[in-house]
């Protein structure tokens, strides 16, 4: 009589749970030329426990050209699967892990004449 009601709690999980992805950009970008990143995704998954008391965050450091100098980040993905539901599920939220992707833009264009306030 458990196993029915386990199985049945289980399935309403799985379907209740779904995948859901969040992606964030910068319409347009710059000119018109739509997004146009500097790297390849990279991909980090993070894990919050004790319901967000302890996270662990990202910082990112790969958005840089040769001489150092710092480019934005031109899109973000953060994606829940089923996996990551259940785990929240099943611990109550104590632990919440979350997939993270990212890509960094390319610099702004150098160039043109600036003209002098008037």
């Amino acid at each position: 009589m458990i196993l029915p009601r386990l199985l049945l709690l289980f399935s309403c999980a799985w379907l209740a749970s779904g995948c859901a992805t969040y992606h964030v950009y910068q319409f347009k970008g710059p000119l018109e030329m739509g997004n146009q990143p500097l790297t390849e995704w990279e991909t980090k998954t993070l894990h919050a426990l004790g319901w967000g008391a302890m996270r662990q965050d990202l910082p990112v450091d790969n958005c840089k050209l040769g001489n150092g100098t710092r480019t934005g980040i031109e899109e973000v993905r953060a994606r829940h699967n089923v996996g990551t539901t259940l785990a929240a599920i099943f611990t109550l939220g104590f632990w919440q892990p979350l997939k993270v992707s990212w890509r960094c833009a390319r610099p702004a264009p150098i160039g043109g004449v600036l003209e002098p306030p008037q």
